[in-house]
């Protein structure tokens, strides 16, 4: 799928200060208890501190769930949630569209501004690079110009504040203004920024909020 898609990145401009420094902030949570959520001063985005909230919410029962039904979800997979927690949390991005919602919708840890992460593409810190109807696109390792290249670069490998963070991809919110059947996805650990298809994929949630 990389391959595929990888040239096709066509992404709204972000520009983040990327020298900004990380804090975090307590936030106290009957399901992942006094939760250290980590501030983005600069860049006023709080992600929160469970990179697979889904999985850590699956395995505590949490309210939450029963009241969240992926299998209506438009363009979804038609997995019930108790497949989705079978699956380690994954989603196609219009399932995970509909748990950011469904989070706003509850107010959870008291805010209902819950979205996904935004990437860039237009990025020279990009490690790749290429042509698109005279349009330059970046895409690879080490873009820190978009929201999870910033945590990247600040983290460095001290990530032990973050809980569940997987080596796999997440979803952004970014979608591509050339191919609306793709979204912009991530890897905080390696860093490595591409797309992929909004249906066709299964990939993590991580919610963040602006401040």
């Amino acid at each position: 799928m990389r391959s595929t898609v990888i040239i096709a990145l066509i992404f709204t401009v972000i520009q983040i200060n990327v020298h900004a420094t990380l804090t975090t902030r307590t936030q106290d949570s009957p399901s992942i208890g006094m939760a250290q959520l980590v501030l983005d001063e600069t860049r006023t985005v709080e992600w929160m501190p469970d990179a697979n909230l889904v999985t850590t919410l699956c395995k505590s029962g949490h309210p939450l769930l029963s009241s969240f039904d992926p299998s209506q979800v438009v363009n979804g997979t038609g997995r019930s949630m108790a497949e989705i927690c079978s699956q380690e949390g994954r989603m196609n991005w219009y399932e995970a569209k509909a748990w950011i919602r469904h989070l706003n919708q509850n107010a959870y840890l008291g805010y209902t501004n819950w979205r996904l992460p935004e990437i860039s593409s237009q990025d020279p810190s990009c490690s790749e690079l290429a042509e698109l109807d005279n349009t330059t696109v970046t895409f690879g390792f080490g873009c820190r110009n978009g929201e999870p290249g910033r945590l990247h670069a600040v983290l460095g490998s001290n990530i032990g504040r973050l809980k569940n963070l997987d080596e796999g991809m997440y979803w952004s919110e970014t979608v591509l203004a050339k191919d609306d059947s793709l979204a912009g996805v991530f890897d905080v650990k390696t860093n490595w920024q591409d797309a992929e298809g909004k249906t066709s994929d299964l990939l993590h949630v991580w919610p963040v909020r602006s401040l």
